[in-house]
């Protein structure tokens, strides 16, 4: 049986997601990592056009700053997307 490629895509989004999801949670539980005490966070919310930035941490700046920049390259890609969608629905 042939798949087409949007499901093979599909399946592999959810795979990725749940491999992600269980090192969160094994790292949650030290035995990733092996070490605990020192934590940092960061990471950007956004609330209509309004970003929430935030981040904590000895490497919180860093994560912040990374998280500019993934969330600055999706909304980009998403204005591609959106842009040749609206170019081929035409």
């Amino acid at each position: 049986m042939e798949k087409s490629l949007p499901t093979i895509i599909i399946f592999a989004g959810i795979l990725l997601c749940l491999i992600g999801f269980m090192i969160i949670f094994l790292a949650s539980l030290n035995i990733v990592s092996g070490t605990s005490g020192n934590i940092s966070t960061g990471g950007v919310i956004f609330i209509g056009p309004f970003p929430i930035v935030f981040g904590t941490g000895e490497y919180g700046i860093h994560l912040i700053w990374i998280s500019v920049i993934i969330t600055i390259i999706m909304i980009i890609l998403s204005y591609i997307f959106i842009r040749n969608v609206k170019r081929f629905s035409e």
